[in-house]
């Protein structure tokens, strides 16, 4: 690609390098394995961008081991490791991110889960006779991407060199425990595979399936691929022959498939993306229903143990702010929330099923479980949220209010009201912030508060 080496040095540049840490790191990104936060990053800021910049450029940048963290898939499932750069690296692999997106954009995963199961409701009325699916799971995706397939072949169009070294370098870099030993670092080198949790990751996986995506999009009826989920509907002879083409397609790149594939007739319920699916109506998969209905049970537990000691040991919240909080945040947990760029939450993943029995279930128990709470005189009370109410203002009215919207706190003065209410500060210590303190605080509170939302559908596969 002819226009590698502009993208690149556009992308390094001492300004964009600046741009990239105010508007997608400050504020928003925690340490890394080198312990250092936003906030001091930020205090040298220009003599650390310079020199990523002419580091990147000359090819002489190197990024700092990895920090793993673990996260449960639930039980019986091996835990999934994230590598989580320093701030340095995360500034380096952002700008990278968006060199891969300007040479690659036909290969950004845009569809989001719920836009694909909206195009299999109208697949299923339109095809409901004699039409049959192929379900295929990649076994370990991102972990076994072969670097070699990745640089040698599918980025050999890159020209620039600067690209390809970031590129290697990043993918091969170890991710370490917290208080490693040095003494046993080669053991942590990455020799197969794409480091989940990297801005790239996403893009490089995209990258790696191009050809698989091109070879399989005019396959049977309908072909598409959501990460390592393959789901293909053709006709019942098709099947066995697409399934066998399938295999061999994805050995031929180093991958292969586990024991999770299925395959039969629609009229048969199946479950995909965590949505449970036949031609008669769309549900969500009952292992996903449970897990739900566990968090938020678990917070009600939570409150109801951990109350008294809370009144008794705050600095500042009395009962009646320690109940109102738990209140917005399992109102929150319900309705999920929305930001300038985005939605989260389970009802707005879930937005295409058609099975609104189930949320009214869910709904009632919720409410039931009031009945534990003396605090609230065992009873829910009138400001509690629905899933069902919560469903309908996602699905027609988004911005009507019943959902809580990040948008709105738009003055630090707003910010400072929510700080307040959410229990982050207290309303007599407002004044001993500085408005970066304030904007700070407020963006750190609301990531926290997303990563939680995310967490309710961060297992679906």
């Amino acid at each position: 690609m002819d226009n590698s080496g502009m993208h690149f040095e556009q992308n390094f540049s001492v300004e964009n390098l600046k741009s990239i840490f105010k508007n997608n790191i400050k504020n928003k990104s925690g340490k890394g394995i080198d312990g250092i936060n936003c906030a001091q990053f930020e205090s040298e800021l220009l003599p650390i961008v310079s020199r990523l910049s002419s580091k990147s450029i000359a090819s002489t940048y190197r990024f700092s081991p990895y920090l793993e963290i673990v996260k449960s898939k639930g039980r019986g499932k091996q835990p999934r490791i994230i590598s989580k750069p320093t701030i340095r690296d995360k500034l380096v692999l952002c700008a990278l991110k968006d060199t891969l997106h300007e040479l690659y954009e036909d290969c950004i995963q845009n569809q989001l889960p719920n836009t694909f199961i909206r195009e299999i409701k109208s697949l299923l009325l339109q095809n409901e006779d004699e039409l049959y699916y192929l379900k295929i799971d990649i076994k370990g995706f991102y972990d076994n991407l072969d670097h070699r397939i990745l640089l040698e072949d599918c980025l050999k169009d890159i020209n620039h060199n600067g690209v390809i070294t970031l590129i290697r370098r990043a993918i091969i870099n170890k991710t370490v425990p917290k208080n490693y030993k040095k003494v046993n670092s080669s053991s942590y080198h990455n020799k197969v595979g794409v480091p989940q949790g990297l801005s790239i990751s996403n893009v490089l996986a995209g990258i790696y399936m191009k050809k698989f995506d091109i070879e399989f999009n005019n396959v049977g009826l309908r072909y598409m691929r959501y990460v390592d989920d393959i789901l293909i509907f053709a006709k019942q002879h098709e099947i066995n022959v697409i399934e066998q083409k399938v295999e061999s397609a994805l050995i031929a790149i180093g991958l292969e498939t586990n024991d999770k594939t299925e395959k039969g007739e629609i009229s048969k319920s199946f479950d995909y993306l965590g949505y449970q699916i036949s031609s008669e109506n769309i549900s969500v998969r009952e292992s996903t229903v449970d897990r739900f209905i566990t968090s938020i049970i678990a917070m009600i537990t939570d409150f109801k143990h951990n109350f008294q000691y809370r009144v008794k040991n705050s600095k500042w919240m009395t009962a009646t702010n320690i109940k109102d909080l738990f209140l917005l945040n399992l109102n929150e947990r319900i309705t999920g929330a929305i930001t300038e760029k985005k939605r989260y939450g389970w009802i707005f993943y879930f937005i295409e099923i058609t099975d609104i029995h189930l949320l009214h279930k869910i709904d009632a128990i919720i409410t039931n479980q009031f009945k534990r709470l003396d605090m609230f005189d065992s009873t829910p009370p009138a400001e509690l949220k629905s899933l069902v109410k919560s469903y309908y203002a996602a699905k027609f009215s988004t911005f009507d209010g019943y959902i809580h919207n990040y948008w709105l706190y738009d003055s630090v003065t707003k910010k400072i009201q929510f700080l307040v209410r959410f229990g982050y500060i207290a309303e007599d210590d407002t004044k001993n912030y500085s408005q970066d303190e304030i904007e700070r605080k407020f963006e750190i509170a609301k990531m926290s508060r997303i990563v939680k939302l995310e967490e309710d559908v961060g297992n679906i596969s």
